[in-house]
């Protein structure tokens, strides 16, 4: 991590880079751009008391951090002298407003905007995330109104719009006091002076090619740092927003009135001095921000010098030379061996790439790891990414590391292997540690794919017959069959990896994914399986094709004729009702009711009914006590009750998956691209009803 004099040049505090927490910048490679409040107030101990001068160029970063370092530069006892060389975007606009002096230098810009931020839950947790960021935007509108001199509202106005301004709006609205000069001279106030030999429309005209270098310069940076891209026009003293729509600027005409100069047509225009200034840092910028993505590869021995130098001369943006790179590295691989390989064992890489695996699967599922797993638990997704790909040195720039995932996903490189198994297994662990209420009262089986598969409930052994005393003759008996279809369906869903989750490591977000998803998959089974279970009139279930009735009709006794509330009695007419069903064969099959399923409404009075009671006199005695286990699901409103024998023994129900699949799965459906991963969550899951006979419905009281 930084220290506070790593940020003092020439006895200047220097804030360049990334406005970072305190533990986010913690975490961060050397010769990374940043700095965080605890660095920032080791700095101002090391210049003293005195004034100090701050150079300040920065897209941003988190916001808390940002008003953090705003009341501690507002707090130093000799004041600052805060001056914008470049940029202060977001919270960097936020920390300029501490400065007691508050200058910009003349091809600089300043953007203001709402705070962002992002939830991962339900409608509740998304409400209070709005509802903080709205309180944030409330708190740092009041910040910029003190030293702007604006009302609260009209800052929450143009925080609302995002607005842009260049150093001489900034100065008109009050964010700025000075064009910062060159050198050692002091800051002066903008002169009209440079533009008065001009007409308006020559005005004009060095007005639209300077921000048309302005934007060009913006876009080469936002290439590189993945900013997103500027929304419209946010004020009339703003620079316009949308980069890609940059047209020539109208300057107003403040005195309509006065005539225009009369110009010397014998002697050349003055240029403005910022274009060639400008033009040069763009170009720079640009070259700048190719080589550092190509940096990893060219250390790799994947790309090279002149790959690079061809790149940067043939003038590709930054966006474009990432996707050649690409293009020429998966060019370079080598073609497949068609020859049959011939089986080997595990050898250090497969042994290395499983114990990768492991270390993530530990981490994500919060599990004892495995010995070989060990090593590697420190280990990032970059780091993990990298090695795979054969690269012995991790870069410290959020760029390149993203370079290096984007390569790992898009080339030759086992890692989505690793990355997407590790997931998978992670997601069977939650999974399979749901317990849905459906499973206790359903059969499970496999559907080997995706048709109609018949269930075929056997019916009783065969009665015993006498043997034959003179030939020894055994007669032979059959099975009677019942036949009922259910089938597997699938589903899916695309879920996102951002690319800031993935770069930064963060498995707390990705194990919060798996532990929602995997959450969710179980509840959409329960969901899925009780709409078929209640659906039908009454909600007494689907119609069986053995009967052409409902699960729970009269006729069958597998429904009470009068509801009634939960008692010994009613309860004993359920269980003598299934005890006394008959099997295919006629006969009887003596099953025992084990399970009472009830909704929310019921679950107290069921559970206070099969409770243990210390009875003085044997007609108190409960019958039910320890012999029914009560079952409760949300999915079963109002008053209505059921009774259900062991599903080993009668089910009525049963449930399953494709063969080979015990748990959803996810697959990578995009590799690593602008905005992250995208990857599907697929899960192939079947229900039906298959018998009655184990079952008994009452409609409840």
């Amino acid at each position: 991590m930084k220290r506070g004099t790593d940020l003092i040049i020439g006895g200047e505090l220097v804030l360049s880079g990334y406005i970072l927490t305190d533990d986010s910048a913690s975490w961060m490679w050397d010769g990374a751009s940043y700095f965080s409040p605890a660095i920032v107030r080791d700095a101002l101990g090391e210049l003293g008391e005195g004034q100090v001068t701050v150079r300040l160029c920065s897209v941003g970063g988190e916001v808390v951090a940002g008003e953090a370092i705003r009341a501690i530069l507002a707090g130093h006892p000799g004041g600052t002298r805060i001056i914008v060389e470049g940029q202060a975007a977001s919270a960097a606009s936020l920390l300029f407003m501490a400065g007691t002096v508050r200058e910009m230098s003349i091809g600089s810009f300043l953007m203001i905007h709402n705070p962002s931020g992002g939830a991962w839950g339900e409608a509740q947790t998304l409400r209070k995330e709005a509802d903080t960021l709205d309180k944030l935007a409330a708190i740092y509108a009041t910040v910029y109104a003190k030293a702007s001199g604006k009302t609260q509202a009209e800052m929450l106005v143009i925080m609302a719009k995002e607005t842009w301004y260049s150093a001489e709006e900034a100065i008109a609205e009050g964010f700025a006091d000075a064009v910062s000069q060159e050198g050692n001279a002091p800051a002066q106030q903008p002169a009209a002076a440079a533009v008065v030999h001009m007409s308006l429309a020559q005005t004009q005209t060095i007005m639209a090619d300077q921000r048309a270098v302005f934007v060009a310069h913006l876009t080469a940076q936002r290439s590189a740092t993945g900013v997103q891209p500027a929304r419209p026009p946010a004020a009339s003293s703003g620079i316009p927003a949308m980069l890609a729509t940059a047209q020539e600027a109208v300057m107003p005409n403040t005195n309509p009135a006065a005539p225009a100069a009369p110009t010397n047509p014998t002697q050349p225009l003055m240029a403005a001095p910022v274009d060639a200034n400008a033009i040069m840092l763009a170009e720079r910028t640009r070259a700048q921000d190719i080589r550092a993505a190509a940096q990893p590869f060219m250390e790799s021995g994947r790309l090279t010098e002149a790959d690079v130098t061809a790149l940067i001369s043939d003038g590709s943006d930054v966006v474009t030379a990432r996707s050649r790179m690409l293009t020429t590295m998966a060019a370079r691989e080598p073609m497949p061996n068609r020859v049959a390989p011939v089986p080997r064992g595990q050898d250090e890489t497969e042994t290395r790439r499983m114990a990768m695996e492991d270390s993530l699967v530990a981490r994500l599922s919060r599990a004892e790891p495995s010995e070989a797993a060990r090593a590697f638990m420190t280990h990032s997704l970059v780091e993990m990414a990298a090695e795979r790909m054969g690269q012995s040195r991790v870069p410290g720039n959020f760029a390149a590391r993203e370079q290096v995932l984007m390569a790992a996903f898009n080339t030759t490189s086992d890692f989505p292997i690793l990355f997407e198994n590790a997931l998978n297994r992670a997601l069977a662990l939650r999974y399979n540690s749901a317990m849905p209420t459906y499973r206790r009262i359903a059969r499970q089986r496999t559907y080997q794919d995706f048709r109609d598969h018949s269930t075929v409930r056997v019916g009783d052994f065969p009665t015993l017959q006498a043997v034959n005393p003179e030939g020894g003759e055994i007669q032979s008996g059959n099975f009677s069959e019942s036949k009922e279809k259910t089938a597997v369906k699938a589903y899916g869903i695309m879920v996102n990896f951002s690319r800031q989750m993935l770069v930064n490591d963060s498995l707390s977000g990705i194990q919060q994914i798996l532990n929602d998803r995997g959450a969710a998959v179980a509840r959409f089974e329960e969901s899925t399986f009780y709409a078929m279970a209640l659906s039908g009139a009454n909600a007494d279930g689907p119609t069986l094709l053995e009967t052409a009735r409902q699960v729970f009709n009269t006729t069958d006794l597998t429904k009470a004729a009068a509801a009634a509330a939960i008692t010994i009695a009613s309860l004993g007419i359920g269980r003598a009702a299934i005890r006394k069903h008959k099997s295919l064969d006629a006969n009887d099959l003596d099953i025992s009711a084990s399970i009472l399923l009830v909704g929310p409404d019921k679950q107290t009075e069921a559970e206070q009914l099969v409770a243990p009671v210390l009875a003085a006199q044997s007609n108190n005695v409960n019958p039910f006590s320890g012999r029914l286990e009560v079952v409760t699901t949300a999915k079963i409103t109002g008053n209505a009750w059921y009774l259900f024998a062991d599903a080993d023994a009668a089910a009525c129900f049963e449930w399953g998956l494709l063969d080979g699949y015990s748990a959803p799965r996810f697959r990578i459906d995009n590799p690593f691209g602008v905005q992250g991963t995208s990857m599907s969550l697929e899960h192939d899951f079947g229900c039906g009803a298959i018998d009655w006979r184990g079952g008994f419905k009452n409609a409840g009281a």
